[in-house]
């Protein structure tokens, strides 16, 4: 069923209002953008209604409701929609150091499962175990959908088959000052479902093999985005580090249109 929030997108979309396609990376602050009350009529997210294919929308809710899992359409990748979207609107996303979003992952798991909506056996108490879910679940038809048992690669959800980016991409880490610049916001947006368990600094969690596990898996990432263990995206990104420091600067990087 098309919810009133899937309407208006439609519905700015044909009357040309629409400006943006958010790509919603999961555990990626997402949520602050697609609600931003200033981009209410300007931003489309990934709706059903934009996919390239009714078939994979079809896809993806019937193997969710067989998983008992939230359908999650709105994380879908730039290659599964649909080409007049694509090419008409300017599509734009934002990426996270994956040494980062792991853990936030996890937590978010240890949250949802305390709350229980999730099996425990899948939000195990020691980060190690959590990690070894990768083998499991790392390449489940469609589970870039999924924010805790997705792990697939960032960069899946931002490049065409030929692996080029084909998105503006914003840094989780100075999303305040990279999403009031892109989108000419009057203020940042507002944090917005943010995981409780925030105090905790992703660094204390691990240690050597643990960095190495989280490098290797996410070496894609890493190499084109330029992610150390400990900085945002330094490569591929709209703006760089001195955009958040020099006010009017120039946007250090954009993709190509073509």
């Amino acid at each position: 069923m098309t919810t009133l929030r899937e309407m208006r997108a439609i519905m700015n979309w044909h009357l040309g209002s629409a400006r943006w396609l958010f790509i919603h990376i999961p555990k990626n602050a997402g949520v602050s953008i697609r609600k931003a009350p200033e981009l209410s009529s300007r931003i489309v997210s990934a709706d059903p209604y934009f996919y390239r294919s009714r078939a994979q929308v079809r896809a993806v809710r019937d193997l969710m409701q067989a998983r008992g899992e939230h359908h999650g359409l709105q994380h879908a990748r730039w290659r599964d929609l649909h080409p007049k979207v694509t090419e008409r609107l300017a599509c734009v996303a934002i990426v996270r150091n994956p040494w980062a979003r792991t853990v936030s992952r996890w937590q978010f798991a240890r949250l949802v499962a305390e709350q229980g909506k999730m099996d425990p056996a899948d939000a195990p108490e020691r980060f190690e175990d959590f990690l070894e879910q990768r083998h499991d679940y790392g390449q489940e038809p469609y589970f870039w959908h999924r924010a805790i048992r997705g792990w697939y690669l960032q960069a899946d959800y931002v490049t065409n088959e030929r692996g080029a980016v084909r998105a503006d991409i914003l840094r989780f880490e100075h999303l305040r000052d990279d999403a009031t610049r892109y989108f000419a916001l009057k203020a940042p947006p507002r944090q917005r479902n943010r995981t409780a368990r925030t105090t905790l600094e992703y660094r204390t969690v691990y240690n050597a093999r643990t960095i190495q596990i989280v490098a290797d898996w996410y070496q894609r990432d890493i190499e084109l985005f330029g992610f150390d263990y400990d900085t945002p995206a330094r490569q591929n990104t709209v703006f760089g580090d001195e955009s958040t420091e020099r006010p009017g600067a120039v946007p250090m990087r954009r993709r190509a249109r073509s």
